[in-house]
């Protein structure tokens, strides 16, 4: 039995407010600042200059589209206002092998996974990096579980890496990296819209001689949709229909100074979420989960006589994470409890470039602690205290090394290799080699042969805690991927093609499993994925502009994964005399959920759920109205599609939903 999810237009306001304040960042040498003028958009560069686009996160050198030895999309700031683009989810629909939908771990919990690879709802084989910095923490291994909608108002362009990239990264780049550039400019954003929707933002930069100064802020909140959620209580056979909303307040605040050959960033970010489902169960009253993530980063960059550059930096990252579930027992229980983790690290890197080659080596060490752990469970009168950790041992030591050396062998082929090594306190060593080949047959084509290997170690969450919900395996040994790849760019007079053929096999691959008690635990496996992806880009004339992304795995195990097996993404945009409208496609396709539809009477089997496929249509209009001033309407979800995605909690065979139609209207102000 499949229910379908009603919304409604009723509107509820739970939030406490909340604001963050980061650190002043190097403003004393700023006081006479000269603007620099905002980047040229893509629409004005040809396509031989479009294809020689920066792109930095492959080697950490300088590289384009055709020399780049990874399969990478590249969105610029000038892509993503054209296309009406706020936030990373929206983004990562129109990448090739990226997908991502709500689960039912909280209103903002949408994970992304790449070549449809992903284990819970925290999306720990893709690593985030905002200029550099790791996002994803230790508890849950991905970046998703403190800073889900991640803005990218303020970027300067997004890379995001298509496959393996730990020969550089380590763990958690097993099947993706998304690196986010940042770049703010002097502006202002107001923005309403349905479901009481209200956002509000400001950039602002200055520069001079001696350094610069960026900043970020914004404030994002929505009081929510009605909805009806499915709760499995007390058994699959006889649940019930619970009337929730899934309202939400986003505050961050960037801050990014440089000073010669320091540059400083520090970060501010809280998530408050209340009502719908928290860890899988539905309640009104108690349901909440907020997050906050800090981070302050200092870097120096020198460059010596004989094309040697150092680089460095040392950074501190703490994460909180508060939740309260209602749980669905008799008598009323409840389950809250918190983690707090602090992160040290340093890295350093020396690259160098002699002759035909490039080459660089570099050292990295982090030390993630979780300072604070505890959960309590049982009715609010008096709750009992969960033991959340096996160990006292709380934290963990992680030391890499890594190098990396590119040849070029003529004009149209460059070799390149590099190996990196982590050292994990708990788990012991790993190696990720990796070996490519780019071959430039001509103006048009380019074709390259690339091996990699790329790991991921389980989280704390997998191998150290119990609770009501969860039970950890301590013996667990990291999961290993070994992805071969054949790639193809071909290139047109006003676009270009790109098509990835790839195989990848992990080993120890960390999979979920259900106890007798439906406490959720991990084992290690084997998986092998392969694929096909596709993206194709067109300028059709100077106003006109289309994008495509194809995705088709096929050995996707739909029994062991909850992704989809063929997704598309595309968009066509056009700009004209002040006028510049889009027109966004997606679609996901068919899912398969496996689930405890007959507990607690049979848990010996597992029944599964087919979930049909979805598109979704979204649409940006905007008109400049005056100098510096546009007038823009969103529209997300346009025809308001109602759709379910598989949920994390294993009794609920009928799904989470999905976001209904969005409507905003925003005025932007850029202060030239």
């Amino acid at each position: 039995m499949v229910r379908t999810l009603l919304p409604t237009r009723r509107c509820r306001l739970i939030f406490l407010a909340r604001w963050l304040v980061g650190p002043a960042i190097l403003a004393w040498p700023l006081l006479a600042p000269a603007m620099s003028p905002p980047p040229d958009g893509l629409f004005e560069l040809s396509m031989e200059e479009l294809l020689e686009v920066k792109i930095t996160s492959s080697t950490l050198h300088d590289e384009s589209l055709k020399t780049v030895p990874s399969s990478m999309t590249v969105f610029t700031r000038a892509d993503i206002r054209r296309l009406g683009l706020r936030n990373l989810r929206q983004l990562t629909y129109l990448v090739p092998g990226y997908q991502g939908s709500r689960v039912d771990d909280s209103v903002l919990s949408y994970p992304v996974s790449s070549r449809g690879r992903r284990v819970g709802g925290s999306g720990s084989e893709v690593l985030v990096l905002i200029d550099g910095q790791r996002l994803n923490n230790d508890w849950a291994g991905g970046a998703g579980q403190h800073t889900q909608l991640i803005s990218i108002e303020n970027v300067e362009r997004v890379e995001m890496i298509r496959g393996p990239g730990s020969a550089l990264y380590g763990s958690n780049a097993m099947m993706g990296v998304i690196n986010i550039i940042t770049r703010s400019e002097r502006e202002l954003v107001v923005e309403t819209g349905s479901h009481q929707h209200r956002h509000a933002s400001a950039q602002w930069r200055a520069e001079n001689e001696i350094g610069k100064l960026e900043i970020y802020a914004r404030d994002t909140r929505s009081e929510g949709e009605d909805l009806t959620l499915f709760e499995p209580f007390p058994s699959p056979a006889t649940p019930v229909w619970v009337e929730s909303s899934d309202p939400f307040r986003a505050n961050d605040l960037y801050v990014s100074g440089s000073l010669g050959e320091f540059t400083l960033n520090g970060m501010a970010s809280s998530r408050d979420q209340q009502e719908f489902y928290v860890v899988g169960y539905v309640d009104n009253l108690s349901n909440a989960r907020d997050t906050r993530t800090d981070f302050v980063n200092l870097a120096w960059r020198h460059p010596f006589a004989g094309q040697l550059t150092l680089e460095g930096r040392v950074y501190q990252i703490d994460r909180e994470l508060d939740i309260r579930a209602a749980v669905s027992l008799v008598p009323y229980f409840v389950l809250s409890g918190e983690t707090s983790e602090r992160e040290l690290g340093t890295q350093w890197i020396l690259q160098g470039d002699y002759g035909q080659s490039r080459w660089l080596a570099g050292w990295e060490w982090r030390n993630p602690e979780l300072t604070d752990t505890g959960f309590q469970f049982g009715p609010p009168s008096n709750p009992a205290q969960v033991q959340a950790l096996q160990t006292d041992e709380n934290g963990r030591t992680i030391q890499g090394l890594f190098g990396q050396y590119q040849y070029s062998v003529n004009e149209d082929l460059e070799l390149i290799a590099g190996l990196r090594r982590d050292d994990y306190s708990d788990f012991g060593d790993h190696l990720s080699p990796r070996l490519g080949l780019v071959q430039q047959a001509g103006d048009s084509d380019t074709f390259k042969l690339l091996y990699s290997e790329a790991f991921r170690a389980p989280s704390r969450l997998e191998t150290s805690v119990i609770s009501p919900e969860f039970q950890s395996n301590p013996d667990l040994n990291p999961e290993t991927a070994r992805t071969a790849e054949l790639i193809w760019l071909h290139c047109f007079a006003r676009g270009y093609v790109a098509t990835t053929l790839f195989d990848t096999r992990i080993e120890d691959a960390i999979m979920e499993s259900v106890t007798p008690l439906l406490r959720r635990t991990w084992v290690n496996d084997e998986l092998s994925i392969s694929g096909l992806e596709l993206e194709w880009q067109y300028n059709w004339n100077d106003h006109w502009q289309s994008r495509l992304a194809l995705t088709r795995l096929f050995q996707l195990d739909q029994k062991t994964s909850p992704e989809a097996e063929n997704l598309v993404g595309g968009s066509i945009s056009y700009e004209n005399a002040g006028w510049t409208l889009a027109l966004l496609a997606n679609y996901q396709g068919r899912r398969l959920d496996a689930n405890e539809q007959d507990f607690p009477a049979n848990i010996a089997t597992t029944e599964y759920t087919h979930f049909g496929g979805h598109t979704l249509v979204g649409a940006h209009v905007a008109l400049a109205v005056a100098n510096g001033l546009e007038l823009y309407l969103n529209a997300d979800n346009l025809f308001d599609k109602q759709y379910l995605s598989p949920a994390n909690r294993a009794p609920n065979y009928v799904g989470a939903p999905g976001t209904g139609q969005l409507i905003t209207l925003g005025l932007r102000w850029e202060m030239l």
